[in-house]
């Protein structure tokens, strides 16, 4: 795999899939998709924050996604999608501020893609939950939607950012 700070190692390395007997080597276009997760989105923030993120979760094949209890929509079916976290906690609100810089650059973007360059950090759906991050990217040549959501634990699902 050709990304800056990640290996694919880290995308499909699944405690559930050794237990389970499952072979969760990602397709050829899958592997692509991870690269360009990584272009589009990891590397960038990596380099903002500094420091080293950690991948629990990234491409699945499907008996692997059934089993964790995924959508049987989850983009991490196809390699656009991982969740992680910064190896230090107290870079979790610095990747917050991050991401909200990074969606409002992508709008003013779009808004006027022919004045600027693309931003570094695009992203299709961020999601922030109690302990972890999920971000999900459109394939490349596809809009990014710049979705920001807060996981709430209490039973109500999701709420825009």
């Amino acid at each position: 795999m050709n990304a800056k700070y990640f290996s694919l190692l880290e995308f499909t390395r699944s405690v559930t899939a050794n237990i389970r007997g499952l072979d969760n080597t990602p397709p050829a276009d899958a592997v692509y998709n991870l690269e360009w997760l990584c272009r589009r989105f990891l590397d960038p923030l990596r380099e903002a924050i500094g420091g080293p993120v950690i991948i629990s979760s990234g491409y699945r094949c499907r008996d692997l996604n059934t089993a964790v209890g995924g959508s049987p929509t989850s983009y991490h079916l196809l390699g656009l999608a991982a969740d992680f976290h910064p190896l230090d906690p107290e870079r979790r609100d610095a990747v917050i501020a991050l991401v909200k810089e990074a969606k409002a650059a992508g709008e003013a973007w779009k808004a006027h893609p022919d004045t600027s360059a693309a931003p570094d950090m695009m992203f299709n759906q961020f999601i922030i939950y109690p302990t972890f991050f999920h971000v999900a990217v459109s394939p490349e040549g596809s809009a990014q939607k710049l979705q920001i959501l807060r996981y709430n634990g209490f039973g109500q699902g999701y709420q825009k950012d």
